[in-house]
């Protein structure tokens, strides 16, 4: 059963034998298997089989392809089946040991073969060996949570001497819960960064929300308009993230988040330039002296300055209009 007869196939090359279809096929390095309408493994490439470690291919011709699947993968073998007769391409990543018991993942896809009348006359299934992808994966994933984790207990430890320092000294106090609030927005940065799978991508759409949400209670409305999708980089996450965070901690002092309003945040980006705006309106009239002269503003007009940004303020009797540009986007 290592020759091919379906027409399918054939009528892809005219000129061909099912002999020469078959040899077309051992010269790929991946493993190409065709299988029956009801799910029999009919036919698997040279290179296939020695991937497999299947020496003998009339050892498991004509058995049921998820058989040769450990238990837990056998689900999506029959769901890739079952797509499959009804004319749906899949893909899917899973597990399989080798005939001789060496542990592989594979990512597979199947696909439909029909004949010139359109009748399914099988499937056919290519599987790429990606163990080693799979393995460095791993390897990133627990070492960025290891990361997490120590960096998590560096701003958890530097928090806690920075409180105790300024404890009983309230010309002190005022600044270091400021200095607390922006480690913990650091914290939430590095979480983006370095735990995408569990929190998300650090796209721009996702950090703003993960970064002002938190902010707003009942007392102030938060209206953030569909932002560009792109990803973001270390230094671009972290500008955002403390300039973000400093709006917000500003209008939780001053402002609409701490005393009523409204707060619309939108975004596009022009030229590899982002444009931000923060338009916030208070239930109460605004102090520019003590708002704009905040040490944390001046701060974020350095940051941004120094990543060649701009950031301009425009005042209103009940709130203001920011406006930030940030190149490199």
């Amino acid at each position: 059963m290592n020759s091919l007869d379906f027409p399918s196939i054939a009528n892809n090359f005219k000129s061909a034998s099912n002999d020469m279809l078959a040899a077309i096929l051992d010269q790929s390095a991946d493993c190409i298997k065709v299988i029956g309408p009801t799910g029999s493994l009919d036919f698997m490439n040279r290179n296939g089989r020695c991937a497999m470690g299947i020496d003998d291919f009339a050892l498991v011709a004509g058995k049921d392809w998820w058989d040769m699947w450990p238990e837990e993968s056998q689900p999506l073998i029959r769901d890739a089946i079952t797509k499959a007769q009804s004319g749906e391409n899949s893909r899917f990543e899973a597990f399989c040991p080798t005939g001789k018991g060496e542990p592989r993942w594979w990512d597979v896809s199947v696909a439909p073969l029909r004949d010139e009348h359109g009748e399914l006359q099988g499937l056919i299934s290519i599987s790429r060996d990606i163990s080693r992808d799979i393995a460095s994966r791993r390897l990133r994933e627990s070492t960025a949570a290891e990361m997490k984790h120590r960096l998590s207990n560096a701003y958890a430890l530097t928090s806690a001497i920075v409180i105790a320092t300024a404890r009983g000294k309230p010309e002190r106090e005022a600044f270091a819960r400021e200095i607390v609030d922006r480690l913990q927005r650091l914290g939430v940065a590095q979480s983006l960064l370095l735990d995408g799978d569990a929190i998300g991508t650090a796209t721009l759409d996702t950090l703003v929300r993960r970064l002002t949400e938190p902010f707003c209670g009942d007392s102030a409305a938060l209206d953030i308009a569909p932002l560009p999708d792109v990803d973001l980089d270390e230094t671009q996450v972290r500008t955002l993230a403390l300039m973000l965070g400093e709006f917000s901690t500003n209008s939780n002092k001053y402002g609409a988040l701490g005393h009523g309003g409204k707060i619309s945040i939108d975004g596009q980006i022009e030229g590899h330039v982002l444009n931000l705006g923060w338009s916030e309106t208070t239930d109460r009239p605004v102090d520019t002296e003590q708002r704009d002269g905040s040490s944390g503003l001046t701060l974020i007009r350095r940051m941004i300055g120094a990543n060649g940004g701009t950031l301009d303020i425009a005042w209103r009797p009940d709130g203001l209009d920011i406006t930030v540009t940030l190149p490199g986007f």
